[in-house]
């Protein structure tokens, strides 16, 4: 029996057949107690079509991506208003076999932001949790996830990423540390795939602040002193590493209401990127003018940044 949580996306791929261009569908699944994905490929021009896999084993990267890219990351947390400790961690070192330190990093994660996964990663997990008396829900998280799609030679895969912030104590001890002259300008932010905020300065690559990861939003953010704390005065989605859609606000204002930091309504700079179809590069779009700036050619009205293909 298949059990919610079920997720599917399609790609458009290259049939290796005919060269033409092919479906294939990756999906994840929760069927009784196992956490199941598949595969498949079909051909509308030569009619080839098959199975690459279907079988009860955790997705490969390349599966999860393109699902969290498609649907964004589910959230798990604590159903009740208390959650007893041991079970919890019984129950996360049983499911993974994690050492008791990484237990203990699961439940305070649990307990204060929430795990995050794919739907069907989360589902299983609840269930898990709920065989030890350690009740649970799945939730939707804020929106879709972002892979980088700049130079890959930005993101060299060193260093930790910019600093995560994830109550208001650590933004006030982060804030602390700052220069007048360093909070006088934006800094770089990106939204982590679990919810907080990551900031570094200015200047800093957004992937290199995400730590290469994926990410719920990015752009460029300015804080001022109001009253007896602080609000984001600026917040931008300018992030052509990324590309975000400005869809990705709520993530934004999660992450600033998480840390105590006021904020206004929405990105007060939009920016709409789009991919041009003809030329395959990626725009700006200014002023509601929608023809790619490269090639003169039609840019769709719907972010198409990235079809999730891995």
């Amino acid at each position: 029996m298949t059990t919610r949580g079920t997720q599917g996306v399609e790609l458009a791929v290259r049939c290796d057949d005919c060269g033409g261009t092919a479906r294939r569908h990756l999906g994840q699944f929760v069927r009784g107690r196992e956490l199941w994905w598949d595969a498949e490929l079909s051909c509308p021009h030569c009619g080839a079509a098959r199975c690459e896999h279907a079988g009860p084993e955790p997705a490969p990267e390349e599966v999860r991506e393109a699902l969290l890219m498609a649907h964004g990351p589910a959230r798990l947390r604590p159903a009740g208003p208390s959650v007893d400790p041991v079970a919890a961690m019984r129950a996360f070192r049983e499911e993974a076999g994690v050492s008791l330190g990484r237990a203990r990093e699961l439940l305070a994660e649990f307990r204060q932001l929430g795990l995050t996964g794919t739907a069907a990663e989360m589902a299983i997990r609840r269930l898990r949790l709920r065989d030890h008396g350690v009740p649970a829900e799945v939730v939707d998280g804020p929106g879709r996830a972002y892979r980088h799609v700049g130079p890959p030679e930005l993101w060299n895969g060193g260093g930790p990423g910019g600093r995560l912030l994830r109550t208001p104590a650590e933004f006030a001890t982060w804030v602390g540390e700052r220069t007048a002259a360093e909070l006088a300008e934006p800094f770089t932010f990106v939204v982590d795939l679990a919810g907080p905020l990551r900031l570094a300065p200015r200047r800093s690559e957004h992937v290199a602040c995400a730590g290469g990861a994926l990410v719920l939003s990015a752009g460029e953010i300015g804080f001022r002193r109001e009253g007896g704390g602080w609000a984001a005065e600026e917040i931008s989605n300018q992030s052509t590493g990324y590309c975000p859609d400005v869809a990705s606000w709520p993530a934004v204002a999660s992450a600033l209401d998480r840390i105590g930091v006021s904020r206004p309504g929405g990105f007060t700079h939009e920016v709409v990127f789009r991919h041009c179809p003809g030329c395959e590069r990626h725009n700006i779009v200014r002023e509601g003018h929608f023809v790619c700036v490269f090639c003169d050619g039609d840019l769709p009205g719907h972010w198409n940044v990235d079809d999730g293909a891995p």
